[in-house]
């Protein structure tokens, strides 16, 4: 904080075990830019001083730290003639820690005075009386106290006189009396503080008469300065603020009276609230109960926003006692020069507390309290530092964050006689748990140690970490161990794999069948060509009256020999284990004449084809021509069929008209006409008539038991 204060200057000063104070007053004359001061050390060393004072009768206060040692002070007159005499009396005074304040006065062009500085703490002004309002604890000089005034019955009123005692503090009494009777209701003397007020509350009457009597002994009333002291003055008020009287200053008497006073009503300014700390209405500042109690105090968390909000509470549920940090901040970084913090709980307190040059820009100290009890927390300041105090600020925080914050605090003059004070109440507990939503899983990758409502989580892959490194990865190709795929990598082999991470072992491929269920399964095979053949279930034996050309699985016992025989039930050698038809070697009865065998059996294919062709060796008798065609048949020359075709003949031509047709019994022709239709039709031993038809080119188409004869004929 910036020591440079007003016209005072300090010379640079070695830090030193011991330390002490000197306080200096200067009141000017009319010529105060005459006026100018050194201090000096025991090594005639300038150690402080000023420039030249001011405007008119200039009033100057410098307090000094100053190392143990002794000093002097030298003040200047540039005119020559002082400060004490035609141009307005003027007087200085020196203060060391012994609070034996001299005053002097000179009329020459300097004087010096030696003081010495003892060890001791710097003057911490305030009220030393403990019953006041502004009691202050770190008080070690006098300032004026406020007392709290008696609480007076219906109809009456607090009437308080103050007194300042001068320098002859004992010379000082007062009555106060009643008019018109002259009862004595208040008095006081046997004062022996100086410059230390005294409050004395009395009750008296609305709408009664008193007066004061203020006495001294000596005779000179309180003007201490006439003989080089402090002066003294006597108050006489009300709670609402109004002066009823007032005697002081340099005012000189034995005996003095007040005009007669009349009590008015005036509402006193005494807090009233709920005094009860257990109904929510508690006001800790109120001193009379004025039956505001109304709510009883439920415990509990009353944060809807918490997890643990409980909507019955209406008070935050506490624990006894707990540490609080005192944060004192400094706007310039170089200590708190006079200035000073404490704090106030009941019987407790703590400080005076400071900030020195090397505690920076700010200084923690842990301070543990009580829930629930009013704190006091107070700022003083002393002499020059009041100019820089709006350097200093503070803030008071615990577990529910700041209770009372200070800031840079609006010092005001009023601070020279009382501290500037703070209340608030702390409370010690964190009671209410918020509400942070999050991943409450552990192992999850967002896993929020601090969360109590349960968020979305995010995991990591099978295999990964959280940084999606493989957990495993013993070849380090950035694929897990248990992700790798060993398979053949070459894209020709059969079993080619183009997931595989890892070399296996390649297969060629093998074509084929693969299909178990086919008839041409190939177990060797890997690779379908559509060359399945399925199962055909049958017989195989060529042999087997059940062949089966088409199967290519025989079934067990599946195959049935062939038995051939004639299978006519009508047949003279029917068999009955016949499978096979051999019908041809049936033997039936003709029932014509004898033949080549006894009896003549209608299946004889010659016989049969004889008779066919000549009928005649069937009805009139077997014949030498019968017996030749039979031989000729019989020696298998030609079939019987090429036989009977050899006998068809159609004749003349080309022809005229008529055509003989000449064949087979059973043989039948049809004639076509060039576009290819039938023209004429008629069987063997028979004749075509052509007549009808134009002359052109036919074909004759003979058909005999399903063989094919084709002739050309014209007809002209």
């Amino acid at each position: 904080m910036q020591r440079l204060i007003g016209l005072i200057f300090l010379m640079p000063l070695f830090a030193v075990a011991q330390q002490g104070w000197v306080s200096i007053a200067i009141q000017g004359d009319g010529y105060g830019e005459e006026t100018t001061w050194l201090v000096r050390d025991s090594s005639d060393a300038i150690v402080a001083g000023s420039a030249p004072l001011q405007g008119a009768y200039p009033y100057v206060e410098a307090f000094l730290p100053l190392p143990v040692g002794d000093y002097t002070f030298t003040i200047y007159d540039s005119f020559g003639d002082g400060i004490c005499c035609g141009f307005g009396e003027g007087w200085f005074s020196i203060n060391t820690c012994v609070l034996d304040t001299t005053v002097y006065d000179f009329s020459t062009s300097e004087m010096t005075v030696p003081f010495e500085v003892l060890a001791c703490p710097p003057p911490i002004f305030g009220c030393m009386q403990a019953g006041a309002l502004n009691y202050h604890p770190w008080a070690n000089a006098p300032a004026p106290c406020d007392f709290p005034p008696v609480q007076c019955e219906e109809g009456y009123n607090n009437i308080l006189v103050t007194v300042t005692p001068d320098t002859y503090a004992a010379e000082i009494s007062w009555d106060l009396v009643t008019v018109p009777d002259g009862e004595v209701v208040a008095e006081g003397s046997g004062y022996s503080i100086v410059g230390a007020p005294v409050v004395e509350a009395v009750c008296l009457p609305i709408g009664s008469e008193f007066r004061v009597d203020v006495y001294d002994t000596f005779g000179d009333g309180m003007c201490g300065s006439c003989y080089g002291g402090v002066d003294g003055n006597l108050l006489v008020s009300n709670l609402c603020g109004d002066v009823l009287y007032y005697v002081g200053d340099t005012t000189q008497y034995e005996a003095v009276s007040s005009d007669t006073i009349m009590i008015d009503p005036c509402f006193p300014p005494i807090p009233q609230g709920c005094t009860d700390s257990w109904f929510t209405e508690y006001d800790p500042s109120a001193v009379i109960d004025d039956g505001s109690c109304q709510t009883e105090v439920i415990l509990g968390c009353t944060d809807p926003q918490a997890i643990n909000f409980n909507e019955d509470a209406n008070t935050l549920e506490t624990e006894d006692n707990c540490d609080f940090t005192l944060t004192l901040t400094d706007g310039a970084g170089d200590g708190w020069f006079g200035s000073w913090i404490g704090v106030q709980q009941g019987d407790e307190i703590w400080g005076p507390i400071t900030m020195h040059p090397n505690d920076g820009f700010e200084k923690e100290i842990q301070i543990p309290l009580y829930s629930g009890e009013a704190v006091n927390v107070m700022f003083f300041t002393q002499g020059n530092a009041e100019t820089t105090a709006n350097q200093c600020g503070f803030y008071f925080d615990g577990p529910n964050g700041v209770f009372m914050e200070g800031g840079t605090n609006p010092w005001s003059d009023a601070i020279k006689k009382f501290p500037f004070k703070y209340s608030g109440i702390p409370v010690c507990a964190d009671f209410c748990v918020p509400a942070v939503e999050g991943c409450t899983l552990s192992f999850a990758c967002n896993y929020n140690p601090d969360a109590n409502v349960d968020g979305d989580c995010t995991f990591p892959i099978e295999y990964y970490g959280c940084d999606n490194e493989c957990i495993n990865d013993a070849d380090g190709d950035g694929v897990c161990d248990e992700l790798e795929v060993v398979g053949c990598q070459d894209p020709a082999a059969y079993n080619y794999n183009e997931a595989a991470t890892d070399a296996g072992d390649c297969e060629p491929v093998v074509f084929g069948c693969t299909d178990p269920t086919m008839f041409n399964y190939n177990e060797a095979a890997n690779t379908e060509n559509d060359s399945c053949i399925p199962y055909i279930y049958g017989c195989m034996d060529p042999e087997a009256i059940n062949y089966d050309e088409d199967a290519n699985t025989e079934l067990d016992d599946s195959c049935i020999d062939a038995v051939s025989g004639c299978m006519d039930l009508d047949a003279a050698n029917y068999n009955p284990d016949a499978n096979v038809p051999a019908n041809e070697d049936c033997l039936y009865d003709a029932g014509c004449i004898t033949g080549p065998g006894e009896p003549y059996w209608a299946n004889d294919y010659c016989y049969s084809w004889v008779i066919e062709v000549d009928p005649y060796c069937c009805e009139v008798g077997w014949d030498a021509v019968c017996i030749e065609m039979y031989q000729y048949c019989s020696q298998g020359v030609t079939s019987v069929e090429d036989v009977a075709m050899g006998l068809i003949h159609l004749y003349p031509n080309p022809t005229s008209g008529v055509i003989n047709f000449q064949g087979p019994v059973g043989a039948f022709a049809d004639v076509y006409s060039h576009s290819g239709q039938v023209v004429v039709s008629c069987t063997s031993g028979r004749e075509i008539d052509l007549r009808s038809l134009p002359n052109g080119l036919y074909e004759v188409v003979i058909n005999y038991k399903g063989r094919i004869v084709v002739e050309r004929i014209v007809k002209q």
